[in-house]
């Protein structure tokens, strides 16, 4: 336990001396985080190097009265789809995530100022984008009008293209997931978008927050619903 003080107390007087306005600064107190991680995973409590992960466990838990995961309620929207693509496929050079940037002028706020969720489907993706009141398939030909039904949502903050992170954050939502009175609701998607986009000056925020940040937030949504007999 004095070596866990130790390894806490080297990271605080680290933290104490770092100017936040220095990316270089900030970047180093992230190393120094990844590297106490390791040095934590790797001490052997007692013949036991999983009393650590337990320690670490635990002290999540006690946390619970802070929590950075919502619960929100995604309403029932008309939305286009470009139906289940590849990743690759959604994202090359005048893929579907462009082909879908088309139509941006029909398209109408659902939360956070998003228009779109990109919605998992096993080692595929389909990207919807709620669309305003009137607008038919014609209007969005060659895609397709479908009514999404919405429902309530595990949500938490992401780092846009930090696999790592999106990982902890969805491990950490499974866990949340477990110790309420929710279950993941599986005849439904997990997905993602970012808040506040911004496009044709639709929204400053988008950049605002990325500069102050120094990444993209990405939302993620976990779909629950009540356990049985709650």
């Amino acid at each position: 336990m004095h070596e866990l003080k130790e390894i806490v107390l080297d990271f605080i007087r680290e933290i104490e001396q770092v100017n936040f306005s220095d990316n270089s600064d900030i970047k180093q107190l992230y190393n120094k985080a990844k590297e106490i991680e390791t040095q934590l995973i790797s001490i052997d409590y007692i013949g036991k190097p999983s009393n650590i992960n337990r320690l670490i466990e635990i002290t999540e838990k006690l946390d619970k009265k802070i929590s950075d995961i919502m619960v929100v309620r995604i309403p029932r929207f008309r939305a286009v789809t470009v139906g289940e693509q590849s990743w690759e496929d959604m994202f090359k050079s005048g893929g579907y995530m462009y082909q879908l940037w088309q139509y941006v002028h029909l398209y109408k706020n659902v939360i956070f100022d998003c228009f779109d969720f990109l919605l998992f489907k096993n080692d595929k993706a389909e990207w919807i984008c709620a669309v305003k009141e009137g607008v038919t398939n014609t209007d969005v030909s060659p895609f397709k009008l479908f009514d999404f039904q919405g429902g309530l949502y595990a949500m938490a903050v992401s780092i846009d293209e930090d696999n790592e992170n999106i990982q902890k954050v969805e491990n950490k939502v499974q866990r949340w997931i477990e110790s309420t009175n929710f279950e993941l609701d599986k005849d439904r998607n997990v997905m993602f978008n970012i808040p506040y986009l911004y496009e044709d000056g639709r929204d400053i925020a988008y950049k605002d927050i990325e500069k102050g940040l120094g990444y993209k937030q990405m939302q993620r949504y976990f779909p629950i619903k009540l356990k049985e007999g709650i």
